[in-house]
């Protein structure tokens, strides 16, 4: 009996030891999450991006168990513009780190991100002279602690298909695109710079390329509209949706769009369209990306490393495999082009005073007289297309053919470099600007209708004379008035451009052109 009992309370004594030493056994720490949400897309139900996106992750998490030796696991998130947006309005911001696609996102809202000196603050700002490259900040200027870094860059890119272009030279700048597209009428899809945030600076570069890489602002301000409104009209739609128009060129409607580069890389690198090209044109304005930190109390700690470790140069590495890095310390792997190499044909003269003021003016002045006047456009130029067949038929086609092409064209002399100071004054730094914005989308539709009725007129007038003058002579935006060529760089006589009409020609009218292409969103990878 007394065995038993002994035996019972060793047995109880060694359970409880053993339930003491599990209890108290070394504990795995427990995995933190960090939560890192990435909005790259303007539309609902597209993702772009995501191995880029996954590849950070995995990146990041054997970087901090490397550096630090305790596990955390990323939670990703993809979301679009509109998500955001709400997510903003309603306060209901559920992530730690966000990595975006334009400054747009984020601008009003700087106040609800933490402020942060990164670890690679200061070798960024040695690798980066003032944080800015080029008119294109890296991390939020003028401040003592920024409150975002930019994660990558981007800019605009042609995307096409090198067997659809044929023996036509690819342009290098966008004098050569206004050609290119006229050669290739219809066969390029342009960006509806008010529909596709990610397009907003391309008019920007086209009024810098001519302004400063060509060295005379007010004479750049009448080529670079001249050479928009020859690229708009003759491309073959307008798109708001550049991931649509992109799978457009792989079917062969299309050759080229001329879209963000962030679209391009997705398309060519993840999506698998390895057959496209990107090209990027000489007269090119870098953007940033911006990554910042929500505030969340107990997690702040372990999304700063995560922004870290992005702008650091493995983080770099990885980024710029898919898209433009911010750092120049990093080899992009091709087809991705690095922002620093020497060949990039970043734009590194500028008014940058100019800039600052001009920017909204020149957005909204292209927006008024090609975005959205689109199909008045598309419809004067084919019927100053029609009139350039027989314009030297007689005198009055001659005439009615110069006038049809003064008012297809007046976008380059309606409002000139000097007036632009006048406006940026008269509406309170462009705030006060509905106006202006009425008058010149009233006066650009105005225009248009008179190049089709003079346009009208010219082929009335050749019909008269009873002779035809054969074949379309070929168009181009560098020729001279003086040698009657149908496309003059500049008209110098604005106001006797606008002629009016002689008379009344009941001709049918013409074709509208296309339309901006509008399709159901799609995941593409």
């Amino acid at each position: 009996m007394k065995v038993a009992l002994l035996a019972a309370v060793v047995l109880a004594l060694l359970v409880a030891t053993g339930l003491w030493t599990y209890a108290h056994r070394p504990q795995a720490p427990a995995v933190r999450n960090v939560k890192v949400v990435f909005v790259l897309s303007p539309e609902e139900g597209v993702i772009l991006h995501d191995e880029l996106a996954r590849e950070l992750a995995s990146g990041f998490e054997e970087w901090y168990y490397g550096n630090f030796g305790s596990r955390v696991r990323v939670e990703l998130a993809f979301e679009d513009f509109g998500q955001l947006e709400r997510e903003f309005a309603r306060g209901t911001l559920d992530f730690d780190v966000l990595l975006a696609g334009t400054l747009d996102l984020i601008e009003g809202y700087e106040d609800l991100f933490v402020p942060y000196n990164s670890t690679e603050k200061e070798e960024l700002l040695g690798l980066v002279p003032n944080g800015t490259y080029y008119n294109c900040p890296i991390m939020e200027p003028d401040v003592p602690t920024p409150r975002w870094y930019a994660w990558c860059l981007y800019a605009p890119c042609l995307l096409y298909d090198p067997s659809a272009i044929g023996p036509s030279s690819l342009p290098s700048n966008w004098d050569e695109l206004a050609e290119f597209c006229l050669r290739l009428e219809n066969k390029v899809v342009v960006p509806d710079t008010t529909g596709d945030p990610y397009s907003k600076g391309v008019a920007v570069s086209i009024y810098a390329y001519e302004a400063w890489a060509l060295g005379n602002e007010s004479l750049g301000w009448a080529r670079a509209w001249n050479n928009s409104v020859f690229i708009w009209a003759s491309s073959g739609n307008m798109t708001d949706e550049p991931w649509v128009s992109a799978l457009e060129v792989v079917a062969g409607r299309y050759a080229v769009v001329l879209c963000p580069d962030i679209i391009a890389y997705h398309m060519v690198i993840e999506a698998g369209y390895s057959w496209l090209a990107i090209r990027h044109l000489n007269g090119t304005f870098l953007s940033p990306c911006p990554m910042a930190i929500r505030a969340r109390p107990g997690r702040t700690d372990l999304a700063k490393a995560f922004l870290d470790f992005v702008l650091s140069e493995e983080g770099q590495s990885i980024v710029a495999r898919y898209v433009m890095p911010i750092r120049p310390d990093v080899e992009a792997r091709d087809p991705v082009v690095s922002p620093f190499s020497p060949g990039f044909p970043v734009i590194k003269e500028f008014n940058e005073t100019f800039l600052d003021m001009a920017s909204g003016i020149i957005r909204d002045y292209h927006a008024c007289w090609l975005v959205k006047p689109y199909r008045a456009l598309r419809r004067a130029f084919w019927w100053v297309k029609k009139a350039n067949e027989t314009r030297l038929a007689n005198e009055n086609a001659t005439k009615y053919y110069r006038w049809a092409l003064g008012n297809f064209t007046y976008m380059a002399d309606y409002l000139n470099r000097t007036h632009v100071d006048q406006v940026y004054n008269q509406t309170g730094n462009w705030t006060d600007k509905a106006v202006f914005l009425r008058k010149w989308e009233d006066d650009a539709k105005k225009a248009y209708n008179r190049a089709v009725e003079c346009a009208m007129a010219s082929v009335e007038s050749a019909k008269t004379a009873g002779t035809g003058m054969g074949e379309l002579t070929v168009m181009r935006p560098g020729a001279s008035c003086s040698r009657a060529s149908p496309w003059p760089t500049i008209l110098r006589q604005p106001h006797t451009a606008i002629g009016p009409l002689g008379h009344p020609c009941p001709i049918p009218t013409a074709p509208s052109g296309g339309g901006r292409i509008r399709r159901s969103a799609q995941v593409l990878s």
